[in-house]
């Protein structure tokens, strides 16, 4: 607990860093089914 303590400005940053990748791999993911699905659309 020592760390969490000292390099709290760390922890946010790495927690942030997460959460931004999480995100863009979520809407990135939906990109791909919604480019498949108009794919299929049109065909």
């Amino acid at each position: 607990m020592d760390f969490l303590e000292h390099h709290a400005l760390y922890v946010v940053g790495i927690i942030s860093g997460v959460i931004w990748l999480g995100l863009f791999l979520f809407m990135f993911s939906i990109e791909k089914r919604l480019r498949k699905v108009e794919r299929n659309e049109h065909a």
